[in-house]
This record gives structure tokens, C-alpha cells and sequence, in this order.
């Protein structure tokens, strides 16, 4: 750990030893504190026990995927600033990335002032501690459970049903686009039929009109879909 009392404290967590010390030493330079984790174990016990300003994070560790540690830190209820550094530069690692919590996405090469500026400007956000419980009108899902109620009693339905209601209940009211949805549900890599999405969505709109009084799901065609109240 270095730099002065008052300086922003940065997590670095990466695991090439050449790229992590010139890392360190530039943002050393810059003003920062900064701790270095090469691993995600290292990192984990970093993030449970300290606070930190930001965390850059490496996608590809030696011991898992960078995205486990957003997860974890939600678990934990610990929130932090991520910005993910990584070389992984395709549309669906950035979905995921983005969508796993981090409030940017760098890809390796990248030019050293960029990153300070892209520090700088997520520090101007407040990280959140996300809520064990979400709610929207009668529906709520445990996100530790994982499991859904419509007034206080059980709201079943499949698995691949559930995983798009809880993509939808992470941003309820707002558009949700469709390849996160396929992606949630199918994964990034199995090609998926063009109306299997529809046919999940359509026995939701059923269990939700069977069960309340106008919750539904809006579609946006070819873009994506909102979950919506009355």
C-alpha cells in the first residue's frame, strides 16, 4: 500500500506480475493508494475486509473469472466502483462485464491518462448496496434465494422462466434487450431459435395475468422488453 492519507485507494487485481507492477507504479505516480491482488482468493479477503474507492479488475485470473468478485462483493453486501481491464474485447464479455456490476469496461491495450480518467469519472458515482429483497408492485425476488412471491406467497415457474423474470426484475420498468435476455438464459454460446425467447415470455405473461391485476411484460419488437405495472 502507498501514496499520502488522502489519496483515493485503489484494488488492482491482476496476475501478470509485468503488467500489475507497471500498473502499481504509474497509479503511484498519479497520487493513488494502491494494494495489489493477483488472484481472486487474494482479491476476496481484500474486498471483504477494506474499503475501496475503486477496483480494477482482470477478467482472467488463475483461479476464475474477475466478474465472480462483483458477485461476491454484492453477496457480502460490500459495494465498490469495478472497472474491468481485461483483454476479453468482444460485444457478449462486455455484456457481461457491464452487466455484472462493473461501471466501465477497459480493453487491454489501453493508454495510461485513459484510465485515470475513467477512474476519475467513476468515482463520481456511489456505489450501491444492492437489496436483498427487490419489489416491483405485488412481485418481489429474493436475490439470495433466489426465488419470487406475489403477495408474500411462492411464484413458481421453470427455471428458464425465472432466470428472464430476475433479468427483468433487475431493471423492472426500464427496457431489458433481448440478447441480455437470451444470454441469461441460453448462455453466449448456444445458438438459440428465434422463438424460444417468446415462448418463455408468453407463459410468463400468463403466470403474471393468472396471479395479479395488470402486472405484465411489454415488448419492444426486435429490441427487448419491460417489465411493467398497471
Amino acid at each position: 500500500m502507498h501514496g499520502s492519507p488522502n489519496a483515493m485507494r485503489i484494488l488492482l487485481v491482476e496476475d501478470d506480475e509485468e503488467v500489475a507492477h507497471t500498473l502499481v507504479a504509474f497509479l503511484m505516480r498519479e497520487g493513488f493508494v494502491v494494494d495489489h491482488a493477483d488472484c481472486l482468493a487474494v482479491a476476496r479477503e481484500a474486498v471483504r475486509d477494506e474499503e475501496f474507492d475503486v477496483v480494477l479488475l482482470d477478467r482472467m485470473l488463475p483461479d476464475g473469472d474477475g466478474v465472480e468478485l462483483m458477485a461476491f462483493a454484492r453477496k457480502i453486501r460490500r459495494p465498490q466502483r469495478f472497472l474491468l481491464l481485461t483483454a476479453l474485447d468482444g460485444v457478449d464479455e462486455r455484456v457481461a462485464g457491464l452487466d455484472g456490476g462493473a461501471n466501465d469496461y477497459i480493453v487491454k491495450p489501453f493508454e495510461p491518462r485513459e484510465l485515470v480518467a475513467r477512474i476519475r469519472n467513476a468515482m463520481r458515482f456511489t456505489p450501491q448496496i444492492e437489496p436483498q429483497v427487490r419489489r416491483f408492485g405485488p412481485l418481489a425476488f429474493d436475490v439470495e434465494t433466489t426465488t419470487f412471491t406475489i403477495d408474500g406467497e411462492p411464484f413458481v415457474v421453470r427455471r428458464s422462466e425465472a432466470l428472464v423474470l430476475a433479468a427483468l426484475m433487475a431493471r423492472p420498468g426500464s427496457l431489458v434487450q433481448r440478447e441480455t435476455l437470451e444470454s441469461r438464459v441460453y448462455g453466449y454460446d448456444r445458438m438459440v431459435s428465434s422463438n424460444s425467447l417468446e415462448s418463455q415470455i408468453s407463459r410468463l405473461r400468463k403466470a403474471l395475468a393468472d396471479r395479479t391485476d395488470g402486472l405484465r411484460i411489454q415488448v419492444e419488437r426486435g429490441v427487448g422488453y419491460r417489465l411493467c405495472e398497471p
